[in-house]
């Protein structure tokens, strides 16, 4: 029918949008909040953009639902300030036939998002630490930048470089100071380089340089004078924590019956069905006194939304300390919320009757 060609066309215009909006403020807010952890040496330059991608697609689900959510809302409200919805109850139709051509545009959309949730996401979670874990492994060659000081992750190194080619990687003019088992060691030279040998364990070596070894304050220093040095970089252990969890697959959660497992699927079935939930409680919010030309209802709306996300993490944090049913902790958010939606669409059902043929 004609006004679900019209809503739909329009809720498709409002949601990319908005998407497009929300994306671009968390791309600016992830690229300045990343910026701060290459200042404080928590990340390589070369691992910004990279980790830009990562966080995105981790915040991607929460955007979309933001996106349609407010893509359903926005239309509705602004029907009701044009009397559009006055017009069309006129005609016949009620508020629940509205839910239609919503839940028409709205379930692919939380399709998507399920996608994101079970298989896009616990893929980009299990790439990331593998990159960080890599990162890690090589990060006293990656952080040095030239006319810079710059400590090994291990708190065990102290670089400096007066000139770096970016092309070749080689370093000019470098000092290095270690600590090991307390003893001091300061390494001077001409120019160095980071090698990978061919079983993947990595090197810096230095060329034409000096190697001072001894204790502070004693006089039993030892003077290296060498061609050619080279200092194995170990690989750093990166700890998982609860990564493991965040990048296991679906049929892995739902095999592993730990607390930890159940919240994480608890959260990722759960970001869909608030999708879904949320699109079909627009329809009743979107209502906008048309003699006032006030909308209650977006203001409404938009504490709704904050009860819900709450809720759902509540749930899943209380399912994760074992403190509730997993069980319960699925349903019990969306239950409440399902009950806000029945009340919301008898209030308004009843508010619109008298204009309507039909309540």
């Amino acid at each position: 029918m004609l006004y679900r060609r019209a809503l739909t066309r329009e809720m498709a215009l409002t949601t990319g949008a908005v998407l497009t909006v929300l994306v671009a403020i968390a791309l600016v807010v992830l690229f300045i909040r990343l910026l701060g952890d290459v200042a404080r040496g928590e990340l390589a330059n070369e691992a910004v953009f990279v980790f830009l991608g990562f966080s995105l697609l981790h915040f991607l689900p929460v955007l979309m639902t933001i996106a349609l959510f407010v893509g359903v809302l926005l239309p509705l409200s602004r029907m009701w300030r044009d009397s559009e919805m006055v017009i069309w109850f006129n005609a016949g139709l009620s508020l629940q036939q509205w839910l239609r051509p919503v839940l028409a545009f709205a379930v692919p959309f939380a399709l998507v998002i399920l996608l994101l949730t079970l298989v896009i996401t616990p893929w980009m979670q299990g790439k990331k630490n593998e990159y960080r874990q890599d990162l890690h492994s090589r990060s006293e060659s990656t952080l040095i930048a030239a006319g810079l000081f710059a400590e090994s992750g291990a708190n065990q190194r102290v670089y400096y470089v007066e000139s770096l080619n970016p092309l070749t990687g080689i370093v000019r003019n470098v000092f290095m100071q270690s600590r090991i088992d307390g003893q001091l060691g300061l390494v001077v030279a001409r120019e160095g380089s980071h090698t990978q040998m061919p079983d993947g364990s990595r090197y810096l070596v230095f060329k034409d340089g000096r190697r001072y070894e001894g204790t502070p304050g004693q006089l039993d220093y030892r003077i290296v004078q060498f061609e050619r040095y080279w200092m194995r970089l170990d690989p750093v252990a990166v700890a998982a924590g609860d990564a493991g969890v965040r990048a296991a697959d679906a049929g892995t959660l739902l095999a592993d019956p730990s607390p930890q497992a159940r919240a994480e699927l608890l959260w990722r079935l759960g970001v869909p069905v608030s999708a879904l939930i949320l699109a079909v409680m627009a329809v009743p919010l979107s209502y906008v006194n048309t003699r006032a030309r006030r909308s209650y209802g977006l203001l409404v709306a938009l504490l709704l939304y904050f009860v819900y996300n709450n809720l759902l993490s509540l749930s899943q944090a209380w399912v994760s300390q074992a403190k509730l049913n997993p069980w319960a902790g699925m349903v019990s958010s969306h239950l409440v919320m399902l009950l806000a939606v029945g009340v919301l669409f008898y209030l308004r059902a009843h508010q619109n009757a008298p204009r309507g043929r039909s309540a």
